[in-house]
């Protein structure tokens, strides 16, 4: 190499030395400021809370990830530093009960907070954020899961709901992972309502693919809920998004085929499609929400009603004397009903008791929902929050919380019931969310609830398995933006036979 070669390369190298150190001093910089500026002068900071979780999101999603138990580390900030806690750097956890109604009635001037945009573009009526096109809508939503709708999918649910009490039957006393069932028969009713076909999980007893992928996805966003900008990054590694790509393909195929499927059978889906047809002439982003809402069906229809079924059964099976009286009730119910039905099971005071206490312990979304303030910012009774601050009410923290429910932590189903002067504020609890932003599938979700319970506990004598544990239960559970579990091991023994003219299961 000639010396002036030789010297332009080291000219060029020394320039890049330079640049590198400017660059590192630049971002250095920029990394010190941020990080002083949230330490010591951000306006969050008269909130208490953890010193580091004022500097970055990566505390509590390290608290997320530990354990996937963020609704216990959660409520553990609330015991230590009060009902609003900081815990991140522009956001608070809220546990006081006389606020719950500021942040989420349909008077409320939050709205939906940066973790609705995990999946742009995808928009589906979970995910919008805007509110007039999320009303717009949740109007064909109400029609879908409406009184009358829910007509036509009893059939269905009746379906599924006896070939689920047919495996229990063919188990013969023998211990089951009814974690295991209850995901197969939610996701098979909701497959039917979204595709116009169940998965076949529970005849087959094999997991599929869909349910296999909606796991592993809801894992992931439960880990990095707290770190939004993450998801893009992801999206944009091939190795990381193939995955990803695949489930986006499955999905679109599913939506193809059903569109393609003329059926008399009303579904959900029917009215989700009648809505996207009369759109007349729907761009891309129409048809990227169609799948968008063709995927929220059954997610949000399956993963929590299966864990709000596990969670109820986990409790009847370590409270005997609670199952003998809700027994007794199902008894005299089916000594004048041959068949169960939604409107009928719907007035039965102790069954819905046993619903409503196994929701308030185990909530579907454990953690809360994330929300926004108003750019004014928002006054929550004697303290001012500012504006575009993030906020979430703690469901799991709220409901165990002596000033709203006594003897919180304990499983009593008769304070829904004969014992009301143990609820101190009903209002705050609303485990399918309160205001505009409400669980649509409310009344689909109990329907399934009522089915299940009230058939399994009139013919079937539910205990826990040798070795399965009220802790390892407990243990097992994974806050994964729903709640989920892995395990819960049952044996049912049959105490009474299938009623004439049904087929013995």
């Amino acid at each position: 190499m000639s010396s002036g070669a030789s010297g332009e390369a080291k000219t060029v190298w020394e320039a890049l030395k330079i640049a590198s150190s400017l660059l590192s001093v630049c971002v250095g910089g920029i990394f010190s400021s941020v990080l002083v500026y949230r330490a010591a002068f951000h306006r969050l900071n008269r909130f208490p809370g953890p010193f580091l979780a004022r500097l970055s999101n990566l505390y509590v999603t390290l608290l997320s990830v530990k354990k996937f138990h963020l609704y216990e580390e959660i409520q553990a900030l609330h015991h230590e530093y009060g009902d609003i806690v900081r815990v991140g750097p522009s956001e608070l956890s809220i546990a006081d009960p006389k606020v719950v109604d500021l942040i989420h009635s349909n008077q409320s001037p939050c709205y939906k907070g940066p973790w609705y945009n995990i999946l742009h573009p995808i928009r589906s009526l979970h995910t919008v954020r805007d509110q007039k096109e999320h009303a717009r809508r949740r109007k064909t939503w109400d029609k879908g899961l409406g009184s009358k709708a829910l007509r036509d999918y009893e059939p269905r649910v009746a379906e599924y709901t006896a070939q689920l009490l047919q495996k229990l039957d063919e188990s013969q006393g023998e211990p089951l992972n009814m974690s295991t069932w209850f995901n197969f028969y939610s996701f098979d009713v909701m497959g039917d309502l979204a595709f116009g076909k169940g998965f076949n999980m529970l005849k087959d007893g094999l997991v599929h693919y869909y349910m296999e992928s909606v796991h592993a996805s809801m894992l992931a966003v439960g880990a990095f809920s707290h770190l939004v900008w993450i998801f893009p990054l992801l999206k944009a590694i091939p190795l990381v998004n193939s995955e990803h790509l695949r489930f986006q393909k499955w999905l679109a195929d599913q939506v193809r085929q059903r569109r393609e499927r003329k059926t008399d059978a009303t579904d959900l889906f029917s009215w989700i499609l009648a809505d996207y047809d009369a759109i007349g002439k729907p761009t891309p982003q129409d048809t990227v929400n169609l799948h968008g809402d063709a995927h929220l069906i059954v997610v949000a229809g399956s993963d929590t009603t299966a864990a709000s079924l596990t969670c109820l059964f986990f409790e009847l099976a370590l409270h005997p004397r609670v199952v003998d009286t809700l027994r007794a009730e199902m008894d005299a119910y089916f000594a004048e009903n041959q068949r169960p039905a939604a409107q009928s099971l719907s007035k039965l005071e102790y069954l819905q008791a046993c619903i409503n206490e196994s929701l308030r312990l185990h909530q579907p979304v454990p953690s809360g929902l994330q929300r926004m303030t108003p750019l004014e910012g928002l006054q929550l009774g004697d303290t001012f929050v500012p504006g575009s601050t993030i906020v979430q009410v703690p469901t799991y923290t709220l409901y165990r919380d002596e000033r709203v429910f006594l003897q919180a932590n304990e499983f009593i189903p008769e304070r829904w019931a004969s014992r009301p002067e143990l609820v101190r504020d009903a209002s705050v609890f609303a485990p399918f969310s309160a205001g505009r932003y409400s669980c649509a599938g409310k009344q689909l979700g109990l329907m399934e609830l009522r089915y299940v319970t009230s058939q399994i506990i009139h013919r079937y004598d539910v205990r826990m398995a040798p070795k399965q544990s009220a802790d390892s239960f407990l243990g097992g559970l994974r806050d994964a933006f729903t709640l989920s579990s892995q395990t819960l091991d049952l044996s049912f023994q049959c105490v009474r036979e299938a009623p004439a003219g049904e087929p013995a299961t």
